[in-house]
């Protein structure tokens, strides 16, 4: 199971323990795929003194990796509101993981969601949470070999829907080819995407940020090495290639500061960024 996938799972937990009016988001679903030992600090993290201490550690272990993730779901929580409030009918969630964005927001019950993840960790995620609701679909799919348009077909997908598709956290174990297809899928769908990527310098270890080669390091150790990135300055012309426009394109230290978990300085991961595309 893709370790990075569970961190962000801690996160989300660990942001959820706080209090009502102190948190971004409430994800009552992520601390059911933590093995016990981290779910007993989660529980712990609930008396704020216990939730710095375990905070601060998760911090100085990766620097600016909790305070990013958490901003960066708040934003993109946002941005799906929105569009469904604008009228898309259908959200695909590419390389879904242990996202529960459909069980926790209720703007989704309204429309119809599709996961697409690997069978092992779909499999995972139906033991940890049970059967999905009507409007949830959640299908199989190998990215290395399988089409992804075929799939989403045979799973129910309307490509005259007006759709919207979420590609949080994968971009970066991609290669090129394997980007531009998915995108020229999206502008062939006329659908909008919301997507995260990493500064291409990141990949090789060039961007300077704190913690940048412990966490490449680690990132190798477990086998889940970055492959692609991309330089915000071309964004705007790489996504015209393949039929989308840019709407907005923010990284970490933005989005952090956006919703008040982080400072203005480095602090880390500020070479992770998302953006939101639509139909040229």
């Amino acid at each position: 199971m893709s370790r990075t996938a569970a961190h962000m799972a801690a996160f989300r937990a660990l942001e959820s323990a706080r209090e009502s009016d102190h948190r971004l988001f409430r994800d009552s679903y992520a601390e059911r795929f933590l093995p016990p030992g981290e779910r007993a600090l989660i529980a712990l993290s609930r008396a704020p003194l216990a939730r710095h201490a375990i905070e601060a550690y998760a911090d100085m272990r990766a620097p600016g990796a909790r305070t990013s993730g958490i901003a960066r779901t708040r934003l993109i929580d946002d941005w799906i509101v929105g569009e469904v409030s604008d009228g898309v009918e259908q959200v695909a969630l590419l390389g879904a993981g242990y996202d529960c964005r459909a069980l926790r927001l209720p703007e989704l019950a309204s429309v119809k969601v599709f996961e697409l993840d690997r069978a092992a960790l779909l499999a995972r995620k139906a033991k940890r949470l049970g059967p999905p609701p009507a409007n949830l679909v959640r299908t199989p799919i190998d990215f290395l070999s399988d089409d992804i348009g075929a799939t989403l077909l045979t799973a129910g997908f309307a490509p005259e829907k007006r759709s919207l598709f979420l590609w949080e956290g994968v971009t970066n174990y991609l290669s090129e080819p394997a980007v531009s297809a998915v995108l020229r899928l999206v502008a062939a769908c006329k659908a909008t995407i919301i997507f995260t990527y990493v500064h291409a310098d990141a990949v090789n270890g060039a961007f300077d940020t704190p913690g940048l080669p412990a966490l490449l390091r680690r990132l190798q150790r477990i086998g889940e090495p970055w492959t692609f990135g991309l330089k915000p300055e071309e964004l705007a012309d790489y996504l015209a290639v393949h039929g989308l426009r840019r709407r907005a394109d923010l990284g970490a230290a933005e989005y952090r500061v956006l919703y008040g978990r982080g400072g203005s300085g480095k602090e880390g991961y500020e070479f992770y960024r998302v953006a939101l595309a639509g139909p040229l």
